[in-house]
């Protein structure tokens, strides 16, 4: 089994024309705090919400209030998404026969209503409250079947609520989380996920801590378990990263994936058959996020809006394994075949 695992950033919702960070910035309030923000880090998302939580008065909860509510009404024109239905039309092809994991940083919600309302993608707390077992008995299930979509929002979303009472039970909802009654109450995931902080993240947040270890285990070949999950016999990934901004300047040095592909390239363990890909957003805009995957080893491609899932089935596209030669004249035939370049 070469499983698949798929990164998506906002690279995603803005080549559908929705850009969260600028949208938030225009909250009442947040544009000028923003600006006390160091320059490079003006545009990231995860940094100006932990600001935000610093800053008290309750500023935090006006924000999160401001973005769900740009956030539901974006989720309920999902029919003008071609490029988020594009690309998820392409992942469910693939995940009929390969094992595909989607991890997304995006907190806008809209790639999981892709993944899991549209193309039926494993995540239990989009269809009502589930628990950190039930996430994990699918997840399993998908692994031992070796096929099928597995989604985790690794930082939380907009409309991703926790218990407060036990912080293993989630649900999505939109609304104000006081009003929902029972099992609560109820805090936005963003509070305790990307507002607190992307250093320690995975410790504080259940699809952080689930996603990020099915990543490491299905990266490195073999058989192993974690987190509760029995990880069968597999090569290394396929590994494709789709309009994430990776960087490690400024607060971008602390992110999960950043720090993971820098630890798991120092072990030298990458199965070198396993296809690296980074579909970059406008890269001409973006030249230190298209240098920081090549000097990794990806291949960098470049996409616009209206080319996203086309790009993305290149990405994936495998070549047919060559036809094996088993007659008396193999190796005469060897010989006389030119190698290709």
């Amino acid at each position: 089994m070469r499983p698949l695992i798929v990164l998506t950033g906002q690279g995603v919702a803005r080549a559908d024309g929705l850009n969260l960070t600028r949208r938030t910035k225009a909250i009442a309030r947040v544009d000028v705090f923003a600006s006390s923000v160091e320059r490079r880090d003006r545009q990231n998302l995860d940094v100006l919400l932990e600001r935000c939580a610093s800053a008290g008065d309750g500023m935090l909860d006006e924000v999160l209030r401001g973005m769900r509510a740009i956030c539901l009404k974006e989720r309920r024109s999902t029919a003008r998404k071609a490029a988020h239905h594009g690309l998820f039309a392409a992942l469910a092809e693939v995940a009929e026969s390969r094992l595909v994991l989607h991890l997304t940083t995006n907190v806008d919600g809209l790639t999981t209503a892709f993944a899991v309302r549209e193309f039926g993608a494993s995540w239990p707390p989009f269809h009502g409250p589930a628990s950190t077992d039930g996430i994990v008995a699918e997840a399993q299930a998908k692994l031992d079947a070796r096929r099928g979509m597995l989604h985790f929002p690794v930082h939380g979303e907009a409309g991703l609520v926790v218990s407060a009472a036990d912080t293993e039970m989630l649900r999505t909802f939109y609304g104000d989380p006081r009003l929902l009654r029972s099992g609560g109450p109820w805090v936005p995931s963003l509070r305790i996920g990307l507002a607190s902080g992307v250093r320690d993240i995975e410790e504080r947040l259940a699809p952080a801590r689930l996603g990020y270890a099915l990543l490491d285990a299905l990266l490195e070949p073999g058989a192993g378990r974690c987190h509760y999950l029995a990880v069968p016999q597999h090569v290394g990934a396929d590994l494709l990263v789709i309009g994430y901004g990776a960087d490690e300047r400024g607060a971008r040095a602390l992110n999960p994936f950043e720090r993971r592909i820098r630890a798991f390239l120092a072990t030298g363990r990458r199965d070198a058959a396993a296809r690296w890909h980074a579909l970059v957003y406008r890269p001409d805009e973006r030249p230190r996020t298209a240098e920081w995957y090549a000097a990794r080893g990806f291949t960098v491609l470049p996409y616009d809006d209206d080319e996203l899932a086309r790009v993305a089935r290149q990405a994936m596209a495998r070549p047919l394994p060559a036809a094996r030669c088993t007659g008396p004249d193999c190796a005469t035939r060897a010989e006389s075949t030119p190698a290709r370049s």
